[in-house]
């Protein structure tokens, strides 16, 4: 289909926006509220697309070496996303290195024991088979060992080895796809022994602060894996039940001390909140150390070698961190104050917290949340001195505002909480774009006002929901479970009646809005213009689920906890529960979608095959409706790779715009319009 169709269909909801007057660029919005903002100066620049899913000056994620004398970072390499390494003192040679992984940020990336190798992960094509690769930063050389790169098999970073050495800890399922085995791997040497073969019951395997193998937790029973088995390794190689977790109870252990006979622990069982607690090992008794009334603990914070927690995170509205250990406490609040003062903040940070340690705890970088700003600082808690390692975004004030968290009461009394993001300098309703989550079993959080894909919404004029639903995690678990066998019905209510509170808060144009989601939020997507075709204007579906049946169907082996699925969804293995998990799928109803509909799908996506999204496309075409469809051939279950990121959100954009932005007056203005309508 083309651009113009699209545009068309989609109708007055599109709104081009204004450069400022300085670039010598105009436009004209056709929306009042933006109409007005334009006439009273307060509409910020249009900024290029680029800069928001593909920006070539991105640097974050540092992590400080085991030593404390080196850091390593992720920045481009090329038109890649790689890696950098240099020594803490500034001004010395950066060694950067190429991952290969063709813009897929946010894999992992870690120091080994002795602060010489990395480790790092790939998934080339989005099949989720990741790849584990060792790089030696002490040759700029050398390749990278490629530790699993078998095809079609999955390999994930475990933990490293013992202080000092070069080893390291992963699994992989090359012997049986539907279960992993333990390895641990030299980078010296470039060898790898076997640690622990699963029984086909092992779900994970525990390293303990000792660095070796401390526990497993084991499926019991059912081959859903409806019940599990937490166990610790004795010394004589038996395995000794720790606890026994029910299936739909959340139980994860985040550190093992085995010298001190205590392991730490978040979990839900006996309770409707997860909550952090400290467990003895030799008796299996429990001590609570912090939990929250409204939301569940998000994770602990740990100093680096052993210990308890120093902290804990969780997110009821704003994000925030609780101190358990006063001496941590006082010297972040300190670094905090020294940030400021010396301007390497932008503003108080609504949340600090450590995110890499050395070994010997004193030198640490942290990770400061504001709400323009989301600043890394490297921490000398020997010294006090405070330094910032990424680049300050000193221009997100001018551009964005931040997201506010917001509660309503559903029809049914039930709270549903969410966030909302304006335009800025634009006032009175706006036209709206409802973004959906997906899992179910997740939830939005909080976000800066910083370059993401939220604030490219609002740069763009529109106004950006998002509601934690029934059957988001998060909130507890009767929260979680108020889904049951309600994905299709009141899950979904709970989406309409979200929007209708924007509506009411005059924050939303009830007759400008889109909704769009990837996933679970891509059914959601189609389960909006299906079940409210008068409410929007078009929907984008990004890797949806259309066909639930199917999908259960063609999971990967590895995937081993179709009982929440079962609980949420039904049985596919029953018949009446199959026919109706048909009947709540969106190919069972398409004849009511009405709207411009985008899909986009990844071929290797094998959570949720393109099958689904084939099938959507060829059904709407059939009927004469209006919909479009993009299918990026290497990518799997997200879109990652800059390229095809850059395309998603440009045809993305091209569906919400009316009009496209024209560049005017000066040649320098016209440059900068091409630069901005390369990328955007």
């Amino acid at each position: 289909m083309s651009v113009t169709r699209w545009l068309n269909a989609f109708g007055a909801l599109g709104v081009a926006l204004v450069l400022s007057a300085t670039s010598g660029c105009t436009t004209a919005p056709t929306h009042p509220s933006l109409v007005a903002a334009q006439s009273a100066g307060t509409l910020p620049p249009l900024v290029p697309m680029r800069r928001f899913v593909a920006n070539i000056d991105a640097e974050g994620g540092y992590s400080i070496s085991p030593d404390g004398q080196r850091l390593m970072w992720e920045k481009t390499v090329g038109l890649d996303v790689g890696l950098a390494v240099r020594d803490v003192a500034p001004g010395g040679p950066v060694t950067a290195y190429a991952s290969g992984n063709q813009g897929r940020g946010g894999g992992l990336h870690t120091w080994l024991a002795d602060s010489r190798y990395i480790v790092y992960s790939k998934d080339p094509t989005g099949d989720e088979n990741t790849q584990l690769l060792v790089q030696d930063t002490r040759s700029a050389t050398l390749a990278p060992w490629a530790v699993s790169a078998q095809r079609g098999v999955r390999s994930g970073y475990a933990g490293r080895g013992p202080a000092g050495s070069s080893t390291f800890f992963f699994v992989n399922n090359q012997r049986d796809r539907s279960t992993f085995d333990l390895f641990e791997a030299d980078a010296t040497t470039r060898t790898v022994r076997e640690v622990a073969r699963s029984d086909g019951s092992v779900q994970s395997w525990l390293i303990g602060d000792d660095r070796r193998l401390a526990g497993r937790v084991r499926q019991l029973g059912k081959d859903d894996g409806a019940d599990k088995a937490v166990e610790l390794l004795q010394p004589n190689g038996s395995w000794k039940l720790l606890h026994t977790v029910g299936g739909f109870d959340s139980y994860w252990v985040s550190r093992i001390d085995t010298q001190a006979g205590k392991a730490w622990v978040t979990h839900n069982m006996g309770r409707d909140k997860t909550a952090l607690f400290e467990v003895d090992l030799a008796t299996g008794t429990e001590r609570l150390l912090a939990s929250h009334d409204v939301v569940d603990l998000s994770y602990a914070v740990y100093p680096a070698g052993s210990g308890a927690p120093m902290a804990h995170v969780q997110v009821p509205g704003f994000p925030e961190i609780k101190w358990l250990n006063a001496a941590w406490q006082r010297d972040v609040d300190a670094a905090v104050q020294k940030a400021l003062a010396a301007k390497l903040l932008i503003a108080p940070p609504v949340i600090t917290r450590p995110q890499s340690i050395s070994a010997d705890d004193q030198r640490v970088v942290l990770r400061s949340t504001g709400p323009h700003d989301t600043a890394e600082l490297l921490l000398d808690r020997r010294t006090g001195a405070v330094t910032r390692l990424d680049p300050v975004e000193a221009d997100t004030q001018a551009f964005f505002l931040p997201e506010q968290p917001f509660s309503f009461k559903a029809s049914d009394g039930r709270m549903i909480h969410g966030y909302v993001l304006r335009p800025k300098g634009v006032n009175g309703p706006a036209p709206m774009v409802v973004s959906i989550h997906g899992g179910p079993w997740a939830r939005d959080e909080w976000t800066s006002a910083r370059f993401n894909t939220l604030q490219l919404l609002a740069n763009r004029g529109y106004a950006v929901l998002r509601v934690n639903y029934r059957g988001s995690n998060g909130y507890g678990r009767e929260h979680m479970w108020a889904a049951d066998r309600e994905y299709f019905g009141r899950l979904q209510k709970d989406i309409a009646e979200g929007v209708q509170w924007a509506v009411d808060q005059g924050i939303a144009d009830s007759q400008r809005m889109a909704v769009l989601g990837a996933s679970f939020g891509g059914f959601s997507t189609l389960a909006q213009l299906i079940q409210k075709p008068h409410d929007y204007r078009c929907g984008i579906n990004v890797v949806g689920v259309a066909n639930w049946p199917r999908v259960v169907d063609n999971w990967p082996a590895f995937w081993r906890t179709r009982h929440w699925f079962a609980r949420t969804f039904g049985n596919v293995n029953k018949p009446e529960d199959r026919a109706q998990m048909l009947a709540n799928s969106p190919v069972s109803h398409l004849d009511k979608i009405t709207a411009p509909l985008l899909v986009i799908h990844g071929g290797n996506d094998v959570r949720v095959l393109k099958a689904d999204s084939d099938d959507v496309v060829a059904s709407l075409r059939q009927r004469g409706q209006p919909v479009d469809y993009l299918l990026f051939e290497n990518e799997g279950h997200s879109i990652s790779k800059w390229r095809n990121r850059l395309a998603m959100w440009r045809k993305i954009e091209d569906t919400l715009t009316q009009q496209r932005i024209r560049f005017l007056r000066t040649d320098a203005a016209m440059n900068w319009g091409r630069a901005v309508s390369s990328s955007s």
